[in-house]
């Protein structure tokens, strides 16, 4: 890897696309995560930040964004420790609140221009956000994510909460519970499918619901797990039939959708034009409505053989156009920081 060997990736969430890309730059993976109100959170990271810049004295840094602060402190830190800074930026640019006159939104795309600018590098996930890069006066470079070494699943695992036994059609609802997800629609959908269908929504319902509905919930199918271990993560989606992404956003590319993808798993995933525009096989793409997300997930399971086949086909494609992107930004890095 040459001058850039002891380069290292931090980040403040241990977040799977940050495990990948690190593991493909060969750069020491730091997850400095630390869970409470932000105004404990930060000046504890940060302080954490800027020792590991002391301990490590890396020539290259490249971290996770978000954190929009964590971007921002490496930027200021740049010019006194003398490294190059590469910004995994991926999707964070918050477009809904551009205009704004909150005093937060004001900062964040104020600081949202200055890491830009003020990195050596941003990688996004497609051409538009680029694009935005570009018009901020940065560089950038188009890197989705790797699909990810799902190799955790343990059949002998068993989950409590899932009963292989009935002939039940079994989905994975890739949720985290944040305001950009149809989770209401979503819960809907089960009263328009058939009764063998079952739901089960990942990440923390309490964003969502009480126990007491999510008791009620439950006699109509849909299964709140709440926040599931990697491995009962794994296993949970390499148990299931279908696996359903959803987002209300543009411009975002999901990570459910490339774990389905590296399991073999039909899925369903929102019509947006950055999801069309990568993935294009082996999936059935649908608006945030129940009625429209029950019909693709019935067209999903009616044709399940042909959509694996489909994403047997598929993920050499990707895998091709990933390692070509991968080189060019190894390319630039060796060239050009």
């Amino acid at each position: 890897m040459g001058k850039f060997e002891d380069s290292v990736w931090i980040s403040w969430e241990d977040h799977r696309r940050s495990r990948e890309l690190s593991k493909a730059f060969s750069a020491k993976f730091i997850p400095l995560v630390y869970d409470a109100p932000r105004w404990k959170r930060y000046p504890y990271l940060m302080s954490k930040t800027i020792a590991c810049l002391l301990n490590n004295r890396s020539k290259l840094i490249y971290c996770q964004n978000p954190s929009i602060v964590l971007a921002s402190l490496l930027v200021i830190f740049k010019p006194i420790f003398g490294y190059k800074l590469i910004v995994d930026r991926h999707s964070n640019f918050k477009f809904e609140h551009e205009s704004s006159k909150k005093i937060k939104w004001i900062i964040f795309h104020w600081l949202s221009r200055f890491t830009v600018k003020k990195s050596d590098l941003t990688i996004v996930t497609n051409e538009y956000l680029k694009e935005v890069c570009e018009s901020y006066g940065g560089i950038a470079s188009v890197l989705p994510d790797k699909l990810p070494n799902m190799n955790l699943c343990d059949s002998k695992n068993k989950l409590s909460f899932l009963n292989l036994d009935n002939g039940f059609i079994h989905v994975m609802v890739v949720t985290t519970f944040n305001e950009d997800e149809p989770i209401e629609e979503i819960v809907k959908s089960i009263e328009l499918l058939p009764e063998n269908f079952r739901l089960y929504l990942t990440g923390n319902y309490r964003k969502y619901c009480d126990e007491s509905k999510k008791n009620s919930l439950e006699g109509k199918g849909v299964f709140l797990t709440g926040f599931l271990s990697e491995s009962d993560y794994q296993n949970l989606m390499s148990l299931s039939d279908i696996v359903l992404v959803l987002t209300l956003k543009e411009h975002i590319l999901n990570c459910g959708a490339y774990e389905a993808l590296s399991l073999r798993k039909p899925y369903v995933i929102s019509d947006t034009n950055a999801l069309r525009d990568y993935f294009k096989k082996g999936c059935v793409y649908v608006k945030p409505l129940a009625s429209e997300i029950a019909s693709g997930l019935k067209t999903a399971s009616e044709n399940r053989e042909i959509m694996v086949n489909e994403i047997n086909l598929f993920i050499p494609e990707l895998e091709k156009n990933w390692e070509s992107r991968f080189d060019e930004i190894v390319r630039f890095r060796e060239e050009a920081l």
